[in-house]
């Protein structure tokens, strides 16, 4: 994509396609038309913002009138499995749902003295220890080195600790029964390390959850996407493919509305009227359910993602890994603690620099949404350096079109980044040799603008504490990672979603680390 960028030498690297039949696609990998299509800085064609009128009993809305940019229609085949929860709905619908979300999962959460950062700090501990507990597991199977596909042992810790932070509930899915992972080399699933279900619903949703992500993502790439959704429900077998699917979620969401405590996030969220608006123990709104779902999988699937990601560069250079639990166990000792059987807080991985570099570094490689897409409502302005006040733009983002923004590609770009291809956590720690796209908007994991990610308060503290007890607990290699291979020639592909894991798994050997 970059390179083609290159070779068409459009304003900002920007270049166009068709999709489908008619529809105009601008694609993006520049942080000034990328902000501006996030809503950072938005002139319309006839100088004022759309304004649509809102259904006061549904609060459906196909537009956002602030940032000259939607989602409808492009992440419409997302409803089916989602519905209309905060990633998906628009316009005033959406302002009050996030609105709501903000307020009973993330608010407070800064805080270091607060109950629910306390409870986010606690969670992501447990979730650590999950993961711990399954590697302990596999080592009492194993007679050499323990050999896991970390992937699926990730999804099943990140699943617990979302579920038990937005609930309250302790379903208490203890590691049981633990089977080896399968290590062949044809496996492409990430099934691979079994645990015998508790609560009844947790395998198949998790099952459900990886398959769901190729569905959607055949739908958006097949003729269904540009028909109208009925032809899709009655012709497609794909459609009845994805309802199959889509049952165990739906009923995992439900089990987490019923068993959630009063006081919790969910709970909280159901009094809303955003979502609802009943604090009946019983009744689960569709806003509800809807929202549940999509909660629960973008806790889920993007910090196992992230993790699954960042386990794989360690895993391919040695040195790098040993600079970071040098770090970690520095840190703890000086607390009077051990590394990975520790409790690691907010209070001790702000002193754990190289940590917060490497989680970056990570996440610029492997951005977990690699593109996003925006339906322009109006004719979007982009101006040099942003200064909106110059007369004349550089360029205008037509009216209609959408908008591809490949973050990927943004935190690739080699005109803000030195070495964009390599691993190098040491460019986010000096501070007299930062990348320009440090500081212009090109680095964006968790996208930009009003409809950024709702839960990046959340993810700091999650990845940070999870992946210091990993990493104080355990020395990890990539099994293929023989003396002399270039670590650069490992690297897995991106298995292909709407959100991106590595092909094939990660398949790690663990031994535990002594100081």
């Amino acid at each position: 994509m970059l390179p083609r960028m290159q070779r068409m030498g459009g304003p900002y690297g920007m270049y166009g396609t068709v999709y489908g039949v008619s529809t105009a696609v601008v694609h993006i990998a520049h942080p000034l038309p990328a902000k501006a299509v996030f809503g950072n800085s938005v002139r319309f064609s006839n100088g004022s913002p759309t304004k649509q009128k809102v259904d006061t009993t549904t609060r459906r809305s196909s537009r956002v009138e602030t940032t000259g940019s939607s989602k409808a229609p492009a992440y419409d085949h997302f409803k089916n499995f989602c519905g209309e929860g905060v990633f998906t709905a628009n316009g005033e619908d959406w302002k009050a749902k996030r609105a709501s979300v903000m307020h009973c999962l993330v608010k407070g959460v800064s805080n270091s003295n607060s109950d629910i950062f306390q409870r986010l700090e606690g969670e992501a501990n447990r979730a650590a220890d999950t993961f711990i507990a399954q590697i302990k597991q596999l080592q009492r199977k194993q007679t050499k080195d323990i050999t896991a596909n970390v992937v699926p042992l990730l999804q099943r810790a990140t699943v617990g600790l979302i579920y038990r932070y937005i609930t309250h509930d302790d379903p208490d899915w203890e590691v049981t029964n633990c089977s080896l992972p399968n290590t062949s080399k044809e496996s492409t699933k990430f099934a691979e390390t079994k645990i015998e279900p508790i609560k009844g619903r947790l395998d198949s949703y998790l099952d459900s959850i990886i398959r769901i992500r190729m569905i959607i993502l055949a739908q958006s790439r097949s003729i269904w996407f540009l028909l109208p959704r009925w032809c899709y429900r009655f012709f497609s077998s794909l459609y009845r493919d994805e309802e199959r699917t889509v049952s165990p979620i739906r009923m995992f969401a439900k089990d987490a509305c019923l068993r959630a405590k009063p006081g919790s996030p969910l709970a909280k969220l159901k009094e809303r009227a955003s979502h609802g608006g009943t604090s009946s123990p019983d009744a689960i709104p569709q806003d509800m359910l809807d929202e549940t779902i999509t909660l629960l999988f973008a806790g889920q699937d993007t910090s196992a993602a992230t993790l699954s990601w960042t386990l794989h560069l360690l895993s391919l250079y040695p040195s790098v890994q040993t600079k970071l639990a040098n770090e970690i166990s520095s840190v703890l000792e000086k607390a009077g603690m051990t590394a990975g059987d520790s409790r690691i807080g907010k209070e001790l991985f702000q002193k754990m620099p190289y940590l917060d570099a490497v989680i970056k570094e990570s996440m610029r490689l492997y951005p977990v949404a690699p593109f996003v897409v925006r339906k322009l409502i109006g004719d979007i302005p982009v101006f040099d350096d942003g200064k909106v006040a110059k007369p004349d733009p550089i360029a205008v983002l037509p009216a209609g079109s959408l908008a591809c923004i490949w973050i990927y590609g943004l935190h690739r770009n080699p005109l803000f980044w030195d070495k964009p291809e390599e691993f190098v956590p040491e460019r986010w720690m000096n501070s007299g040799a930062k990348d320009i796209g440090q500081t212009n908007g090109a680095y964006m994991p968790f996208a930009s603008g009003p409809r950024n990610c709702v839960g990046q308060p959340l993810a700091h503290t999650v990845l940070r504490t999870v992946l210091s007890r990993i990493v104080g607990k355990y020395e990890f290699q990539d099994e293929r990672l023989k003396k002399g291979h270039n670590p650069n020639s490992l690297r897995k592909d991106m298995q292909a979603g709407f959100t991106v894991l590595p092909s094939g798994g990660v398949h790690l050997i663990f031994k535990e680390r002594h100081f």
